[in-house]
């Protein structure tokens, strides 16, 4: 393909996934702040890692390195919002829908036009799973989508996968993991799938050099930041709060296999769309004899299940579960191809396809009536204004997850524990009590409206209710007197 095609079929991707997010994601210009707890945690820990704080030593939270990476890169372009991390977002869900369109034309065994993307898209986007914006789950799918194209273009063509190519799906899968461990369900199915194929069809030696690379390639995500604590004498710190933390702390409301299809069940709820994309996949495939195709993609899919919604549920966690509704694009070009189609039609047919896209986008995103709301009505604005009014001034959000203040506000936090995350650990309490016990910082924003009787030198100076989506509170302002 020439350079001219392969550019404007980006373009064309970028473009559907620019105007998707644009209307459907919290970061996007169209709302004032993308104030969802989670992301801002993600925006403190990334921004404190670009100005020279240590990630779990300095700063703590539970995720994976790879997600702070992405937020502080974000952050180098928009100090007090979420401009960067938007750019970042466009560019994941378009690597995702090039990849999901390149799917489902090797399946159905014709090239498909960028345009198609817009089905899947909206049907992800628009979708209750979607959430916020900025979830880890929205940028693990370009990593997973890889796998499951690399995958199934074995299956599809019965020829190896090359080394480098290999080499390439390992890193991948590296960065995935250390984004959000939870998809590991995913990579050790498509693993014994791999190894299963090779070793039925007597690729023994390439079986072995595989292993060798994918290894190889997990290793080379791994070193950086093997580097990077280790130059700071947080490999500890790494290795608790990532694997220890998250597997013996945060364990949810695990209860078995019984929990685990209430959890399936809500998260085919939550992406209904995109699920019954999926659903005629299947369906398709065993019709038209492509078993192989249709049982890896189910395999994939029940280990991903198996790690991600084993545990606990939130509305998003069943997102990952989307890199699959690209795969029904495939039954649906392969039943246009057979309708007799004007040149008119053929030519009005993408626009067509984007705009019916970015109305579902319009109508349907659980945030729509976030958008455009003015930025002076959001108390993180609003405190953020009187913060900045005293030079040199520091923060502590106290008692809860990350509001969105220190955004707002363009500060770095003051303590480790920045927020109070879901972990049931008691040092965050104690630090953020013995802060504002001592006095020392100059402002706290809490939900509750009264502090000034566990710490008299702090005054409630303003409250500003507001509902963010889920439901209505009330964040309060405290500065220290004297």
């Amino acid at each position: 393909m020439a350079w001219q095609a392969k550019t404007k079929r980006a373009l064309w991707y970028l473009a559907i996934a620019a105007a998707a997010l644009l209307l459907c994601s919290k970061s996007s210009p169209l709302f004032a702040l993308n104030d969802w707890m989670d992301a801002n945690i993600f925006y403190t820990m990334g921004k404190a890692m670009f100005r020279g704080k240590v990630l779990y030593r300095d700063v703590f939270d539970h995720k994976g390195p790879v997600l702070y990476l992405l937020y502080g890169l974000g952050s180098l372009a928009d100090r007090t919002g979420f401009t960067g991390v938007f750019a970042l977002e466009v560019l994941s869900f378009a690597l995702f829908l090039a990849l999901g369109v390149r799917t489902a034309s090797l399946l159905c065994g014709r090239a498909l036009h960028p345009a198609w993307a817009a089905l899947p898209a909206a049907a992800i986007a628009a979708g209750r799973a979607f959430s916020h914006g900025g979830s880890a789950e929205e940028f693990l799918l370009p990593f997973l989508a890889a796998a499951l194209y690399g995958g199934l273009r074995v299956v599809q063509t019965g020829r190896r996968m090359p080394l480098p190519t290999v080499a390439l799906q390992g890193f991948l899968a590296g960065c995935a993991l250390w984004l959000k461990y939870t998809v590991l369900g995913f990579y050790l199915v498509w693993v014994l799938l791999l190894a299963a194929l090779y070793a039925r069809r007597g690729w023994g030696r390439a079986l072995a050099q595989s292993c060798g690379a994918c290894l190889g390639g997990m290793a080379l995500a791994t070193l950086p930041w093997a580097v990077y604590f280790g130059v700071h004498g947080a490999l500890g710190d790494w290795f608790t709060a990532y694997f220890y933390d998250n597997l013996f702390l945060y364990t949810g409301n695990s209860g078995g296999p019984a929990a685990l299809a209430q959890h399936l069940w809500w998260a085919v709820r939550d992406a209904l769309p995109g699920a019954a994309l999926f659903a005629l996949f299947l369906v398709w495939a065993l019709c038209t004899g492509r078993r192989a195709a249709a049982g890896w993609a189910c395999a994939l899919a029940v280990g991903l299940a198996l790690t991600s919604l084993a545990g606990g549920y939130l509305v998003y966690y069943g997102l990952v579960l989307a890199v699959f509704a690209p795969l029904g694009l495939a039954p649906l070009a392969a039943g246009a191809a057979r309708l007799p189609r004007g040149r008119a039609l053929r030519t009005a047919a993408p626009w067509l396809a984007l705009a019916a896209a970015a109305l579902a986008c319009a109508v349907a995103s659980p945030n729509r009536a976030l958008r455009s709301r003015a930025a002076g009505t959001l108390p993180q604005n609003r405190f953020a204004a009187c913060i900045n009014a005293v030079p040199g001034a520091s923060l502590l959000n106290y008692g809860t997850l990350d509001g969105g203040f220190y955004t707002a506000a363009g500060l770095l936090p003051p303590c480790r524990y920045f927020c109070i995350t879901n972990m049931p650990l008691q040092d965050q309490w104690q630090e953020q009590d013995t802060l504002l016990e001592s006095g020392a910082v100059d402002f706290a924003v809490a939900l509750a409206g009264n502090l000034q009787e566990r710490f008299p030198q702090y005054a409630c100076i303003d409250a500003c209710r507001y509902d963010g989506g889920e439901g209505e509170v009330t964040w309060y302002l405290y500065q220290k007197q004297g």
